[in-house]
């Protein structure tokens, strides 16, 4: 198969067994990859009783047609199960180079099943697959355990996705960290892998010859479109000062960048900004395989309290959690708490949202320092925040439960309707006060909240896909009919191992089906195929049990604030009704119409 490598490798971890599960040509060419393909297999190996921290609930780790080619950013892959945290559909995508470094072993993913009975690790060595004994690397951190398996694998630059500490000990928002400090963070996939025993996963792949149909093409549509991409403002800034770039704009320009656990609406955030890390501890940034931008950033802090060699430095989603959420503006001290959760292995966003959450309550006397084990935490500072993600990464005291995420740590205390999060997830920092289509995106995520399913905010800023009817008018009108179809479009995208940051046109996407795998595809054949996907999900989440009444957003985020935001306050139930009836959906139920799901080859499931 043009594109693909036609398998993927299974491995039973209680027998310690090896198998190939072949890639269906004509499942691929409907569901194409990534968590897409994904979903179509785990569908039909997952029901309601299914523990998703139990041997019974697989990890498939699934690759796209366009990862490991020269399709620009084409290094994602998709780690996917049934989410620990929401109990409902769960798949984070990654960057890095793991995707490619599996292509070029000769596999298009990994499915893993069954718990390993004892702390082990895979490596797979092109065609070569065995289980490691990891009890030497049980209870490392992510930066120690790679470079002791870069050193016991002699393998110089491998794809290393590793736990830490929270995945090993079920924290339902664990992340799998990959390669240079890329991570697939949400939906708590690193709880997964730790309840099989998994500590790592090391690939070392020789082959990087992806066959593909047309190479002198793609090679020449690829270079064209990084010529012409790098004339987009977007591109150009997250090039130049990574995913914070867009801090000072979202905190005044758009009042989308939360702050104050929600609450306040005027906070200097420049100190935070992607321009003052490049002005004070940047010192370069890396790029995930074959991609052109190179949001990264790679920073060093020579003196003080949070002195560090070089490392990953923040990303936007941390710099809201663990800055603007807490009213903290110290940049230092921000780089120090990504560092903490990277090397904890927990998800920036659920991680922060639950520590800013702790914060609010006391700080509102919901919650006593008693509650928090005698942290008595105060906006503006960090030690409490160390020590609660501490608490949490080992489940120790009030960290037992707040690993369980903010709703449960809410409900206990009375206050889950607070707790920023849908259905279990906990929200990203795009405030849908700030850009109204991110307040349906939330609602209706697969997922629960999350801004990579639909980045409605990208759009409502300008970015446009015209052929696919993707274009906004106001940032605070009800858009959620371009919502879906912006749904179906990141389905593709996800799919095929592409990143969003990249501004992928539907007629490109096209051309590059052509060129990598062979297909005839018509920008009509991709906006269905996207729809079948997302369609998929709701299956598979009402197969979960999935429940239409929590298809709305916290309290905390519905009250108006001041500033860019201009008092707006989305209108959730009206948009709920544009999205069903774009849909054709039942909005009580939840469930698809029988004419669409015979529409888009589903009605058998």
């Amino acid at each position: 198969m043009l594109g693909y490598r036609g398998k993927i490798l299974k491995v039973d971890l209680e027998s310690g067994e090896f198998s190939d599960l072949a890639i269906d040509p004509q499942m691929a060419r409907e569901y194409i990859g990534g968590a897409g393909y994904a979903c179509r297999i785990l569908y039909d190996m997952i029901d309601s009783e299914t523990d998703p921290l139990g041997p019974e609930n697989p990890l498939l780790i699934l690759t796209g047609p366009f990862t490991g080619t020269m399709v620009p950013t084409g290094s994602k892959t998709s780690f996917c199960s049934r989410s620990p945290q929401t109990g409902l559909w769960g798949h984070s995508t990654v960057g890095g180079h793991l995707g490619a470094d599996l292509k070029f072993a000769g596999y298009d993913g990994i499915l893993l099943t069954g718990k390993a009975a004892t702390h082990s690790y895979l490596l797979v060595n092109d065609n070569n697959a065995e289980l490691r004994a990891a009890t030497h690397l049980w209870g490392k951190d992510t930066q120690v355990v790679w470079d002791e398996l870069k050193k016991e694998t002699g393998f110089r630059n491998p794809g290393v996705a590793r736990i830490g500490i929270a995945g090993e000990n079920l924290v339902k928002y664990a992340s799998v960290i990959v390669d240079h400090y890329r991570a697939a963070g949400r939906t708590g996939v690193g709880a997964v892998m730790g309840s099989k025993n998994i500590k790592a996963i090391v690939v070392n792949g020789t082959d990087r010859k992806i066959p593909v149909a047309d190479p002198e093409g793609l090679i020449a549509l690829a270079k064209a479109m990084n010529e012409d991409k790098s004339e987009d403002p977007t591109f150009n800034m997250y090039s130049e000062l990574g995913t914070a770039g867009y801090v000072d704009m979202a905190s005044m320009m758009y009042g989308s960048l939360p702050a104050g656990y929600y609450t306040v609406s005027d906070f200097d955030s420049y100190n935070l900004s992607g321009t003052s890390v490049r002005e004070t501890f940047l010192i370069g940034k890396s790029a995930c395989f074959r991609c052109p931008i190179g949001c990264g950033r790679k920073v060093k802090i020579t003196a003080g309290k949070y002195a560090t060699d070089e490392f990953a430095g923040p990303e936007l989603e941390v710099t809201g959690t663990l800055g603007t959420l807490i009213l903290n503006n110290q940049l230092d001290s921000l780089v120090h708490c990504s560092k903490t959760l990277d090397l904890l292995g927990m998800d920036f966003i659920s991680a922060g949202n639950v520590v800013a959450f702790a914060y609010y309550l006391f700080i509102e006397g919901k919650i006593s320092k008693r509650d928090l084990d005698g942290v008595a935490p105060q906006w503006g500072e960090i030690d409490s925040t160390l020590a609660l993600l501490e608490k949490i990464s080992k489940r120790e005291g009030v960290g037992d439960l707040m690993a369980e995420g903010t709703w449960a740590f809410g409900k206990k205390f009375g206050v889950e309707n607070l707790a920023a999060q849908v259905n279990g997830l906990e929200l990203p920092m795009h405030d849908p006060r700030g850009f109204s289509g991110m307040a349906i995106a939330y609602a209706t995520s697969p997922r629960g909240a999350c801004h990579m399913t639909a980045d409605m905010y990208n759009v409502q800023m300008g970015q446009t896909n015209e052929a696919l009817g993707i274009e906004s008018f106001d940032r605070f009108a009800n858009e959620a009919d371009v919502a879906a179809r912006l749904q179906d479009f990141r389905c593709i995208t996800n799919s095929a191992g592409i990143c969003n940051f990249y501004p992928f046109l539907a007629e490109e996407i096209v051309d590059l089906f052509k060129m990598v795998i062979g297909w005839d595809y018509s920008v009509e054949e991709l906006a269905r195929t996207g729809q079948r996907i997302f369609t998929l999900m709701r299956l598979f989440n009402l197969k979960m049990g999935y429940d239409t009444k929590k298809e709305k957003l916290p309290d905390i985020v519905l009250q108006p604030l001041e500033g860019p935001s201009e008092g707006h306050v989305p209108d959730v139930e009206d948009q709920l009704k544009t999205w069903y009836k774009h849909r054709e959906w039942n909005m009580k139920t939840g469930r698809p119409s029988a004419r669409q799901l015979e529409a888009l080859n589903l009605s058998g499931l």
